[in-house]
């Protein structure tokens, strides 16, 4: 990600996001069991979910360059909502007689964990990149 870019975080996430998804087809197709109804629009939603919390948390870390600080409670408070919205999106699946309903459950999560690494490494260059141009800027100004 050069310079902050928005268009490059989200052009990771999706190179990500198609990635996983052709992973978790091409294992569908040869393991019925991971075959699970209505599955692959949770990818949308996760991806959808994730592509929100990143913009929002580069526009965040944006504004609070001198509040460095409030940004982990940023951080905190939106993976809490992506959590709680998850969990809304789940009940409908849970609360079903479906027989696949434990297996999409399962692949829910791991799908939720797989976005959620992904959100963290994209935040860690974010905050590694802040820093840099700290350090950048503190030797200029000793010289």
């Amino acid at each position: 990600m050069k310079s902050n870019s928005l268009v490059g975080a989200l052009a990771v996430l999706a190179v990500f996001g198609v990635c996983l998804f052709a992973v978790h087809f091409l294992l569908a197709r040869a393991i019925p069991v991971c075959a699970a109804e209505g599955i692959y629009e949770a990818h949308i939603f996760l991806f959808g979910l994730t592509a929100a919390v990143v913009l929002v948390l580069k526009f965040i870390f944006r504004k609070m360059t001198e509040k460095q600080g409030l940004f982990g409670y940023a951080f905190m408070a939106s993976s809490l909502i992506k959590m709680a919205l998850a969990v809304v999106f789940l009940i409908p699946i849970i609360k079903s007689d479906a027989d696949y309903r434990i297996a999409y459950v399962i692949q829910f999560f791991i799908l939720y964990f797989a976005y959620l690494i992904m959100e963290v490494v994209l935040v860690a260059k974010l905050l590694k990149q802040q820093d840099s141009q700290k350090q950048e800027k503190l030797q200029q100004e000793n010289k």
